[in-house]
């Protein structure tokens, strides 16, 4: 699988070695809209400059910035740059962006990192920022084409290949070589709109449509687990997995962790959905609180909502076709007719339901799957 980032916080460091950087890295820091720290050699420092001085050399700040943020902007030529930094790469995946600038400000090069760490990003950002022109020479930018391993990356989706696939995928679009992508759950967006894809690229239908074209690349964007591999075998299957499934979930008072995650992983593994896709839990207000609840919203890292008891019951009324359980006990007990399928229906903005109610003894659960269309 492709390697994650280094846990650096998401700060840029802005490093300025010349008067005229200094000054260009003073508009840059008023301007950026980015949280960021300002490195100004001492010599050209001002007394009400915001950040840190430094004295030469100047390897030991580069280096310390580079361990320690994200992205980088050195107010230095490419090639002393290219110096200070070669030492110091180890893969683009976990290297931080950098973008260097010229000292008369005419040029920001996206120099590492330019895709994965964001670097072609920046370097437009700090160009406009500063009246200058970004030099971006990464191929897919270059050419006007889809970035394989950027594909989602705005919308949260997680990339599942290893490092070799996601290259030969590249290769492919850049070469022109026939592309299928199908799209089983998850945004629209990922494609400017009003802009043609390149014609190398098409969108099919079905899987099973992508299975029997020729093309030699398959990009799937789905939150089900089905056996890609059989289906594709012929193909290099690149997969993005979207957040777009919401979990509705009632429970009784004291149900520990533990139990709702057996629940949610056997209806998650029964109906062959992602983990990974995991939107938002939804519950009712009255589970406000409960700590099982809460430290499974934490463990997935996604937030945990509440509903109203009439929001819970209008489902009910508008939307009746789609509930598949109705309880006089629970409306009793608490004002509600059932939580986990409404609360799934509502959060995800959905008229049907991906999973339909499930139970134990202590627990319910329902899944549905976000709409993205805006139609709901």
């Amino acid at each position: 699988m492709a390697t994650e980032r280094n846990n650096a916080p998401e700060k840029t460091a802005i490093i300025a070695l010349t008067r005229n950087g200094a000054r260009m890295a003073r508009t840059l820091a008023g301007s950026l809209d980015r949280d960021h720290a300002l490195f100004i050699d001492r010599r050209f420092r001002k007394d009400d400059d915001s950040g840190e001085a430094f004295d030469l050399p100047l390897r030991p700040v580069v280096k310390r910035a580079f361990a320690g943020y994200s992205s980088l902007v050195l107010f230095l030529s490419a090639g002393a740059s290219i110096r200070l930094l070669a030492p110091l790469l180890e893969s683009k995946q976990i290297d931080p962006a950098v973008v260097c600038v010229d000292d008369a400000g005419s040029f920001c090069v996206s120099l590492i990192s330019g895709h994965v760490g964001g670097a072609d990003q920046l370097a437009q950002e700090v160009a406009v920022c500063l009246g200058a022109r970004a030099v971006v020479t990464s191929a897919s930018h270059a050419s006007g084409t889809l970035a394989v391993d950027l594909l989602g990356r705005e919308f949260g989706w997680r990339l599942k290949a290893d490092a070799t696939t996601i290259t030969r995928a590249s290769a492919a679009v850049i070469n022109g070589q026939p592309i299928g992508i199908w799209q089983g759950a998850g945004e629209l967006g990922w494609w400017p709109d009003g802009t043609p894809l390149p014609e190398n690229i098409a969108v099919y239908a079905t899987l099973e449509d992508l299975a029997a074209s020729a093309c030699a690349i398959a990009l799937i964007i789905s939150d089900t687990t089905g056996d890609l591999e059989t289906l594709l075998a012929d193909k290099i299957t690149v997969v993005y997995r979207p957040r777009s499934l919401v979990i509705g979930m009632g429970c009784r008072r004291g149900v520990p962790v533990e139990e709702l995650e057996s629940l949610l992983a056997e209806a998650l593994r029964e109906n062959g959905l992602s983990a990974e896709c995991l939107a938002e839990i939804a519950t009712a207000e009255i589970k406000r609180g409960e700590p099982g609840l809460e430290q499974l919203a934490e463990r997935h890292g996604v937030p945990l909502s509440f509903l109203q008891a009439n929001e819970l019951n209008g489902v009910f009324e508008t939307n009746p076709g789609a509930i598949t359980s109705k309880s006089e006990r629970a409306h009793g007990l608490v004002g509600v007719w059932g939580v986990a399928e409404p609360a799934a229906l509502l959060t995800a903005g959905a008229s049907e339901l991906l999973v339909n109610r499930k139970k134990t003894t202590r627990a319910t659960i329902a899944i549905a799957r976000k709409d993205f269309t805006g139609n709901s």
